[in-house]
Formats: structure tokens, sequence, C-alpha cells
């Protein structure tokens, strides 16, 4: 064999051994039983406010496992929470959770990690996954923060306090069934996930959101608390004066009887006033109107609004023989105030009236209850 014969052979030899060396020829390594991971595992935020990590495990054995989830670790004085401390995971699947962290106020400048333990209960694995949280002092300039006036990008996700998903910008997040979306969860088209622009202070955005933003910098996050009368509910307000007096003959169209007491109008015929619970009589019946006489017990204890409401007079000869019939509220009784079948409070009490305040969008699961949001500022023009 030539001398170059020779260097081509042992660069030949040599090639196969580094070869092996890297593994090239071995078998490549199994994925691990166990993995935890987060969505975006490094956010950005001043001292004294709160994050939301999203994240995923992976079950990758072949059979169903329950996995435990708890916080391993996390800087003094902080404070972790997760969102489920259990998990049912599938063979090959993922399930996601929310990690929650607050940074509290005071902290210094710098990065800090916490780590979550997911451990197989049934077969002894577990995995660690690492989050981190980059405190600043600030982000810049007061004029290079978000302030009414401003354009901004934002990325966001906002969930309930059952954890589940109900909107997102986020692909990651929204696109991925092992993170629970809730019923109002709207599936966005793949080209529809991007961040979020919308000026400040200009009412395109739910109040508790518009404001949050304020204050905020190019690349901060935090999350954010906002209830119902700062997100999707729409409020009325309602005077109770706490003696009422109504009268006890009254006439009213026989269309509205037949809605409000659910029967035709006969003469005589005795039925229940569906919000004040008293009897009511049907004095006379045509055919476009009818009479009707209210029949409460003196003394006796009604829960229109919840709370408890006495029957302190009824008089038939007052008025002119009209009647009348006096009520008494006591709103520091009973149970949940309601309005029209609908939960409200007592905002206002004094000695002669109670105001309520109760939320007309019942029928909205995002106006009834408090809503988080996850939000990172992408830029800001």
């Amino acid at each position: 064999m030539s001398r170059s014969g020779i260097t081509r052979a042992a660069a030949v030899v040599l090639a196969v051994a580094m070869m092996a060396l890297m593994g090239c020829n071995s078998t490549p390594a199994p994925a691990p039983a166990l993995s935890v991971k987060a969505v975006d595992g490094s956010q950005k935020a001043v001292a004294g406010t709160n994050l939301t990590f999203f994240m995923k495990v992976k079950n990758s054995q072949k059979v169903l496992d329950t996995v435990a989830l708890s916080v391993q670790s996390q800087p003094a004085g902080w404070s972790a929470a997760l969102g489920c401390s259990t998990l049912d995971i599938a063979p090959g699947a993922s399930k996601g959770t929310v990690l929650e962290v607050s940074v509290p106020a005071g902290a210094p400048a710098g990065t800090y990690s916490v780590n979550v333990r997911a451990a197989s209960t049934l077969r002894g694995f577990s995995a660690t996954g690492s989050v981190k949280v980059s405190v600043r002092e600030g982000f810049g300039q007061p004029l290079d923060l978000a302030h009414n006036g401003s354009t901004v990008k934002v990325d966001y996700t906002g969930y309930l306090g059952s954890f589940e998903i109900f909107d997102t910008s986020v692909k990651a997040i929204g696109s991925d069934q092992a993170f629970p979306k809730s019923s109002s969860f709207k599936v966005p088209l793949d080209n529809e996930y991007q961040p979020l622009t919308f000026e400040v202070g200009k009412g395109q955005m739910i109040k508790g959101f518009d404001a949050a933003v304020v204050g905020m910098g190019a690349g901060q996050s935090k999350t954010i608390r906002v209830p119902p009368e700062e997100g999707y509910g729409v409020f009325e307000t309602t005077l109770v004066n706490l003696t009422e007096t109504f009268p006890m003959h009254k006439t009213m169209p026989r269309l509205n009887f037949t809605i409000t007491y659910g029967e035709e109008p006969v003469a005589n015929k005795v039925v229940l006033e569906p919000w004040w619970g008293w009897k009511v009589q049907v004095v006379d019946s045509g055919p476009e109107t009818v009479s009707l006489m209210t029949l409460p017990e003196i003394n006796s204890t009604l829960f229109p609004y919840g709370w408890e409401t006495r029957v302190v007079e009824v008089n038939g000869s007052a008025d002119g023989g009209i009647g009348r019939i006096t009520v008494r509220h006591y709103p520091g009784t009973g149970g949940n105030v309601t309005v029209r079948g609908m939960k409200a409070e007592v905002t206002e009490l004094t000695p002669t009236a109670a105001s309520i305040k109760y939320n007309l969008s019942t029928g909205n699961v995002l106006a009834t209850q408090d809503l988080y949001f996850s939000i990172r500022v992408v830029s800001i023009g």
C-alpha cells in the first residue's frame, strides 16, 4: 500500500472511532419517563408583582400514570403555588398545569429560579422543571412606559379561578389540548395567534386589563386579577327603602297576569305572587284587564331579596278603600341577596334604605367570575 493509501486508511479508522465516541453508532437514549417544562420558562418583572407560568408534564411511559406535583424550591420570602397537585396522564400524553409565583415587594434585582417536581405515584420516576424570573428595578424612564395614549402590543393568557383558559394570544397554549379550556374558549385560526394591539385608555379593552398595562415596560410580565365589575359584567344599582308600602287593590293587563302567574285569570281564583310569596285573589276578570286584591298575613316573614322582610301593617280601608300593605326590610338577616333571581350585594346601608348592586350579564360566565390575565408587553409605540 502506498503512503497516501495508508494515510487515507488511518483517516477512515479515526473517523469511525470519532463517530463511535460521538454516539453515532449507538442507540439513541430513550426519552425520560417524565418531563416537566414551562411554555414561557423565563419572565421579566418588577418586585411586588405576580407571575403565571403555564407548565406541561409529559408521560413517556407506556402506561397510565398519576403524577404528583410539588414546588421543590423557591427563593426565600417568595410564594409559589401550583394549580393542581396531581395529574392523571395517559401513556405518551401530556397535561398542563399553572404555576403562580409571587415576587415579594423589595426583592433585589437579579435572576431567580423556582423548581417544580413531578413524581410518578405508581412507578417511582420523577422529573424537575425550572422557571426563571429576572427581577428588575425598572423598565426604562417614565416616558418609556405604557401610558394613556400609548399603542401597545401584548401577549396574554386569560384563565378562570378553575385554571381553565378562556382566551390567549399564545399558540403553544391555545392550540395544545394539554391545557384545559373553558366552555367560552373560541379556538382561533393559526394566523390569529398574534400579540394583541390596542391604544391604552381608549376603552378598547375591559377596564381592568386596560388599567393594568399602565406603567408597564417592554418585556415586562405580570399577572392580574380582574373582578366582574372591571371585566365583562354589566352592573345596575337598585335602591330599596327599608319601609315600603303597596296598594292592596290593583288592576293589571290580562296578558301581564298570564305572564306573571302562568295561568288564565278566573274570578275568585287565588294565586301566589312570585316575588313576594303572598296570596293574591282575582276580584274581577275582563277581556282586557284583571282586578286583584293582595292578601298578605300580618306579621308574616318573607324573603323577596334573600333577607328577612316582615309584613308590619295590612290596612284595608286606607287610601280611600284601595288599602295599604306596609313591609319592613332587614338586610342584615337572611342568606344571599338576590334581585330578579340574580346574585346581588348590598353596597350601602343607611337607616332608611339599602343600595343593591347586581350583574345583568348573568348569562355570560366571564361576566360573573374573577378573571386572571398573564400579560407580557411585547412593544410600546
